[in-house]
């Protein structure tokens, strides 16, 4: 038995090592400080048909149907006629937020809204970018 001694006294200092390490990142991420996070999509559309895609998403309930889904912040959409691409704009409360947004019915169906709209062109591939939203800037 006296090599029991040694060896559980160095395993618990490697276990209060690894409490104080991890405890900066559980006082952090219990603190309640939600991180907003953004999603930013461009769908591919014919550049010349800027009046048309601007009307097809203004008569369309796409952007009210995103826009009312829990944790979407805020949405805004975009057009650019120099290269041809409707974008879409998301800022969610957290993390939790985007994750579901990301599975609910609503985005399936402006998805399939989008991709089927007139103007659309399936040539290209659509760009997504998910990130952390900089609110201090």
């Amino acid at each position: 038995g006296s090599s029991v001694g040694p060896r559980s006294s160095m395993l618990a200092r490697i276990a209060s090592q690894q409490s104080r390490l991890l405890r900066p990142l559980a006082v952090r991420h219990m603190s309640g400080e939600a991180r907003p996070m953004t999603r930013f999509v461009q769908y591919p559309f014919d550049k010349t048909k800027m009046a048309e895609v601007r009307a097809w998403v203004n008569d369309s309930d796409m952007p009210a149907s995103v826009r009312a889904e829990t944790g979407v912040k805020d949405v805004e959409f975009s057009f650019c006629p120099g290269e041809g691409w409707l974008a879409a704009r998301y800022i969610f409360n957290d993390l939790d937020d985007m994750v579901a947004f990301l599975g609910t019915d609503a985005l399936e169906k402006a998805k399939k809204a989008v991709s089927t709209a007139p103007h659309y062109d399936s040539s290209r591939e659509v760009h997504e970018f998910k990130g952390f939203y900089l609110k201090e800037v």
